[in-house]
């Protein structure tokens, strides 16, 4: 590497070029203005699918999905089960070489900070740099992906919350006069008692007594939480906001028994005692996740518990209001900034890379509350939308000054970068009920329960099913070829034939325009950049994209029907379609084509030599592994895809 010259990535999920300059004319970012200022801007086009780990992969890389292996939010092995995935957020599944790979090679150090796809814990060893985290960046858990989670938050009411994700976690209760305990503070009103279960599902939970009081003579305002009723024994005692501390426990995990924390927050109590919201946190690592090991305390010392990912769906759901949930969103930002410059002043590094995703989950639940075209916009809340875009954008930017802090510019050049732009989301297509419509897919839906994931394939009738969560995939169910496969080889082309029918027939249930962009043979893939590489078995029969405005829906739900003497019965949902609802499920969405101007990602690069320029046309983001390392007098990832940007490496001094 060329003498003098660090490089670090500052990886901020879906932040947008526009949003981002809108930002810092405003003086919102002041940090980010300052990069701008001295370095080069770039509109970039992502890779296709433009997903989270398929993109970050693809930067760090130059190489797409056909050559990567991470070609989704999933992954499908060949020889498997149609309907069997892994999660693409583990660094076993990525087939190429990366920077850090390069540098380990070259003799240079190499920090990982929650970067995406870097889990588990082992892709760099202690000689070769440092690692702490990897980041799960989905924090919608329809497919529930934790990586270092044990299970995910909880709410404890009198009321049926709404629970759209993992059924279970929203617990009613009842209140009843407390007996039995021990060691109760004094309390102006009947003390009232619950039990709970933490967590409530997803893994064997510890049973926790929670005793409801009032400190004033103005009502409840109070809980104490503790594993048995000796109230002296109590492992939180909050108010109302306040936050309870991090309770350590044991946990029988399904990749087996594991050290998690969690704590409490208390979003509403009624001076009546007879409305509450007891919300548990999501139930983080409380072991290590850094290399080395040790690191794992020294940043917990300065940047606080390491928690994998927020909870927009707590607001969606009605569990926490959004001022709660922006608070939320703070403290994973800080975490990262926290985080961040601890080891880079701390550590010895020559390539850095730091992820932070609350950009992302904003714009995932308000993105069509800022976009006039979204079929949910409405003007008069328009500007409510953009404050909460805008608080996270500057959470972020006040965490890049904390790190550009301990970061010399001298010597270092700082990339900041997004993986993919976003649309606005009017509809969730059922693509399992549409591919089963056009007679490709035969399925059976549980209907003794409100799990949509009970959900059995008929093999010996379907075709082809889509790699879940039904995004940009479709594969055939080849005989020969796949465990139940049915469609004979000489067959296989008519079949795609029949799937992209299928697709192209889609109708926006409204207005009756079609809702897919492209679908194509995985033959012709090549049209979206997915080349006929190493990962290219784990690409789909069938590519697809949809238009802005929609987001398959990898699930099928059951309804009732009512009859006019008042008998009912529950039969499988007849809709085709599920429309997103502001505030109430996500309204931005990341599956377009991604050459469409709101899709792109952003580029920044400054640092030694590096004048003020902004390029004419976005660059490919497959270009930025293969420009950076020339820059940087380091070898190109050998699987790279991408090449080098002269208009940029021509205009810095070296």
């Amino acid at each position: 590497m060329k003498k003098g010259k660090r490089v670090l990535f500052l990886g901020l999920d879906a932040a947008m070029p526009d949003l981002v300059k809108k930002f810092v004319e405003e003086g919102n970012m002041p940090n980010t203005a300052k990069l701008m200022e001295q370095g080069i801007f770039s509109r970039l086009e992502t890779v296709f699918p433009p997903l989270t780990a398929a993109a970050w992969t693809a930067i760090v890389s130059g190489a797409g999905a056909g050559t990567n292996g991470v070609p989704s939010l999933m992954v499908k092995h060949a020889g498997e089960e149609l309907d069997y995935w892994h999660t693409s957020f583990d660094r076993n599944e990525v087939l190429c070489e990366t920077l850090w790979d390069v540098g380990n090679r070259s003799g240079l150090k190499s920090a990982l900070i929650n970067w995406p796809v870097t889990f588990p814990l082992g892709g760099i060893e202690e000689s070769q740099g440092v690692q702490l985290a990897g980041s799960l960046n989905p924090p919608f858990r329809y497919f529930y992906m934790p990586l270092w989670d044990v299970a995910s938050s909880a709410v404890f009411s009198d009321k049926l919350l709404n629970c759209n994700q993992i059924p279970g976690r929203a617990v009613q209760l009842e209140t009843k006069p407390a007996e039995g305990w021990s060691g109760l503070p004094n309390s102006y009103m009947p003390v009232l008692e619950f039990e709970i279960t933490v967590p409530p599902t997803y893994v064997k939970g510890y049973k926790m007594q929670v005793a409801m009081y009032a400190s004033t003579a103005e009502g409840y305002d109070r809980v104490l939480i503790s594993e048995t009723k000796d109230a002296d024994k109590a492992i939180t005692d909050i108010a109302m906001g306040d936050y309870g501390p991090w309770i350590v426990k044991n946990f029988e995990a399904r990749d087996g028994v594991r050290d998690g924390c969690f704590r409490f927050q208390l979003f509403e109590l009624s001076k009546d005692g007879k409305h509450f919201k007891l919300y548990q946190s999501s139930i983080n690592t409380a072991e290590s996740y850094s290399v080395p090991a040790s690191l794992t305390e020294e940043v917990v010392k300065v940047a606080g518990t390491f928690m994998e990912v927020d909870d927009p769906w707590a607001f969606m759901d009605g569990w926490m209001p959004m001022e709660l949930y922006m608070e939320q969103l703070g403290l994973h930002a800080n975490w990262w900034g926290n985080a961040t410059r601890y080891v880079l002043a701390n550590k010895e590094w020559d390539l850095g890379f730091s992820w932070v995703g609350t950009v992302d989950h904003i714009e995932h639940v308000l993105y069509s509350g800022i976009v006039p075209e979204a079929r949910v916009y409405d003007p008069n809340k328009a500007e409510w939308c953009m404050d909460q875009i805008r608080t996270a954008y500057k959470q972020v930017d006040d965490n890049i000054g904390k790190i550009l802090e301990v970061v010399d510019l001298e010597e270092t050049i700082v990339v900041l970068i997004s993986d993919h732009g976003m649309t606005h989301l009017d509809w969730n297509p059922y693509v399992k009920e549409h591919l089963s419509r056009n007679g490709l897919l035969d399925y059976v839906l549980d209907l003794t329960n409100d799990d949509p994931s009970n959900l059995s394939i008929n093999w010996e009738n379907t075709k082809c099913h889509p790699l879940e969560p039904c995004h940009a995939h479709i594969f055939i169910n080849l005989k020969g070829r796949d465990p139940q496969g049915i469609v004979e080889p000489e067959d296989y082309e008519k079949v795609q034939g029949e799937i992209i029918r299928a697709l192209m027939n889609m109708k926006n249930p409204e207005t009756g325009e079609s809702i897919v962009s492209v679908a194509i043979t995985k033959q012709e893939s090549g049209t979206l950049g997915i080349q006929e590489g190493p990962g290219y078995d784990r690409v789909g029969d069938v590519i697809y994209a949809w238009k802005p405005g929609y987001m398959s829906h990898p699930f099928v739900y059951r309804t009732e029907v009512k009859y006019r003497d008042g008998s009912s019965r529950i039969i499988r949902n007849p809709e085709l379609y599920e429309p997103a609802v502001l505030c109430k499920n996500f309204t931005g969405v990341h599956l377009a084509l991604p050459s469409l101007h709101d899709m792109h990602a952003l580029l920044i690069m400054a640092g030694p030599g590096i004048a003020k320029y902004e390029r004419k046309y976005p660059a490919k983001i497959i270009d930025v592994a293969p420009t950076l390392s020339k820059i940087i007098g380091m070898d190109v990832p050998k699987d790279a895809e991408g090449g080098v940007l002269f208009d940029v490496t021509d205009r810095i001094e070296q």
